[in-house]
């Protein structure tokens, strides 16, 4: 099933995220490699929600597609609008509860 390779995609994106998540704001700030390791791993997520199926999104619409393919087209096509705050908000409050509901559905079709 290509939806379940995609979700293992966006959790192995997750995961890759956390790794490279330094422990303060200000090392985010300072870090133009963690930054571009971050970007290309949303990047990542976005394309692989943006090729999940239309029926499987309807399916669990409690995983927010559209924000997820909307972050990877702001940072490929308004790259230089990129907000460095929000890319971090992202990261602190939305990443750990988007790998819990991607786990569940991972683990509900395996």
């Amino acid at each position: 099933m290509n939806d379940l390779r995609r979700l293992e995609d966006i959790l192995a994106a997750i995961e890759a995220i956390e790794a490279y998540t330094p422990v303060s704001y200000e090392a985010f700030l300072s870090g133009d490699q963690i930054q571009d390791a971050i970007m290309f791993n949303l990047v990542v997520m976005g394309e692989a929600a943006n090729r999940i199926s239309d029926e499987f999104q309807a399916q669990h619409p409690s995983i927010p597609w559209a924000s997820l393919i909307g972050t990877r087209n702001v940072i490929v096509h308004g790259y230089d609008q990129i907000k460095l705050p929000v890319v971090w908000g992202i990261i602190k409050k939305d990443l750990s509860s988007l790998k819990q509901q991607i786990l569940t559905v991972l683990n509900y079709l395996r």
